[in-house]
């Protein structure tokens, strides 16, 4: 697997192997870099996600028709490699971040359940472990041992676990769900295809409807009908990567009364037609040489 360095801005590249990319957590480069004037990049110009913290300087990202401020302290960010993005240093000053660009199997997933394309940014109870793993990470893309790939992976979890704590999304082991909230999540992953209704759900998780949306709000699970949307558009981005379906055949196998009623839900939710994720798909793997864009001025380069 071969590694290289940008000796400009110090970032470690890495091509993923091909089990690595298929699953495991992988990543395409690592380090740091100073950024002196704005450095825009387009959609899926690289592929995977962006994760960083401001090391010195200040400036700001603009992401999502949203500008954010960027300075040191206990933040980091999580920016989607797919949507376009502009880091901006503050006028006549230098913006100087540290972060890994990765990938993995699900990535859309976490950006969905994190939220990161509407708030990117992310507070942690301590900003120090996540520079440790930060460290292990770049020692291992320096050193390559023996079973690296796999470290790589385990502390990736772990960086991310982070992320999924500071946004309370992991439910306590001693918090069990209500046996009605369970019959639900249960339902709705036995028959994803299904076109389930929420009075439908109520009956088998054996309560009243308004006594089901109460369990819910309580427990933290989101709201019914946001449940259902979720497994939906979870089959929906699982059936449109099989290339043998047209996207008439996957809002069939949704039970949509339509292709069209299917692709205004697809990107109700997603901010993108079902025609536009494939072709997405189809242009990730393209991208294999992470730093062949490289500008040595220092934009367009690196982990952004």
């Amino acid at each position: 697997m071969p590694l290289r360095r940008d000796q400009s801005s110090n970032l470690t590249f890495a091509e993923p192997s091909r089990v690595a990319r298929r699953l495991l957590w992988h990543l395409y480069s690592i380090g740091s870099r100073r950024i002196e004037q704005p450095d825009h990049h387009e959609p899926y110009e690289k592929p995977g996600a962006h994760l960083f913290w401001v090391q010195s300087g200040s400036g700001w990202v603009e992401y999502m028709d949203h500008r954010w401020p960027l300075d040191r302290g206990r933040k980091v960010w999580l920016l989607d490699m797919s949507r376009p993005r502009t880091y901006v240093p503050q006028p006549g000053g230098y913006l100087t971040i540290s972060g890994v660009r990765f990938g993995g199997p699900g990535l859309e997933f976490w950006h969905e359940s994190l939220n990161s394309s509407a708030q990117p940014e992310f507070l942690l109870e301590d900003p120090r472990q996540a520079r440790l793993l930060y460290h292990h990470l770049w020692r291992l893309a320096r050193r390559r041992p023996v079973g690296w790939e796999w470290q790589v992976h385990m502390r990736m979890n772990e960086l991310l676990g982070m992320l999924l704590m500071s946004r309370g999304l992991l439910v306590s082991p001693e918090a069990e769900l209500p046996p009605p909230v369970a019959r639900v999540l249960n339902a709705l992953a036995a028959n994803p295809l299904k076109d389930w209704k929420a009075r439908e759900l109520a009956v088998i998780a054996r309560v009243s409807y308004s006594g089901l949306r109460a369990l819910f709000r309580k427990t933290g699970q989101g709201t019914i009908h946001q449940n259902i949307q979720r497994v939906r558009l979870d089959q929906a981005r699982l059936l449109l990567a099989d290339p043998r379906l047209s996207i008439k055949d996957v809002a069939a196998q949704l039970n949509f009364s339509s292709e069209f009623y299917f692709s205004h839900f697809f990107r109700k939710h997603t901010g993108m037609t079902p025609t536009e994720f494939r072709r997405g798909l189809q242009l990730k793997p393209a991208v294999t040489t992470p730093g062949s864009a490289l500008i040595r001025s220092g934009t367009n380069a690196g982990n952004s």
